[in-house]
């Protein structure tokens, strides 16, 4: 399980061990967990429009746990899987996460990463070696700890966007 995972693709460089992926979500999502209930009514605006508010990129997060967690279950039950898309840009304009609490989305992101992270610690490391075709950033055959690699290198990306928001609410 020490093998080192380079994702160099997906828009900045992130060279993990396998064993340091689960660990690294939890920290990250326990994050932005913290922003969402320390962070006032600051969470809920966008600082720009062309931004989302700190609440629309926890609510994605979330989101994109939870469809993960999906893919890569189907990754150990199918072979050559292929998978749904995730459609956030349009959940976001449909305003799905308009209307939700932040406590609430808080909640969710932690209990939602925690389960991603103990599917992924219960998979057999020959079995992470299995491969879907990802769509993003290029469409290429992954293994499901490069995809558990890639919700890391997510979490940690929109941690600093809401950072980035809240520092320009201030």
């Amino acid at each position: 399980r020490n093998l080192i995972i380079k994702n160099d693709q997906i828009g900045g460089k992130l060279d993990v061990t396998a064993d340091e992926v689960g660990p690294g979500i939890l920290a990250a999502t326990g994050d932005i967990a913290t922003r969402l209930r320390h962070g006032g009514a600051a969470v809920t605006r966008r600082p720009a429009p062309d931004r989302w508010s700190a609440l629309e990129y926890a609510a994605h997060v979330r989101d994109v746990v939870t469809h993960v967690r999906d893919r890569i279950i189907q990754t150990l039950v199918e072979d050559d899987p292929q998978y749904a898309l995730l459609w956030r840009e349009e959940r976001v304009d449909l305003g799905l996460y308009a209307g939700d609490d932040p406590e609430v989305v808080a909640v969710e992101l932690e209990v939602l990463a925690a389960l991603l992270v103990r599917t992924v610690e219960r998979i057999p490391p020959d079995r992470l070696t299995r491969t879907g075709m990802y769509g993003y950033p290029i469409e290429a055959r992954r293994t499901i700890l490069w995809i558990a690699a890639q919700v890391l290198h997510e979490c940690r990306h929109h941690l600093a966007d809401i950072d980035e928001d809240l520092a320009e609410l201030a």
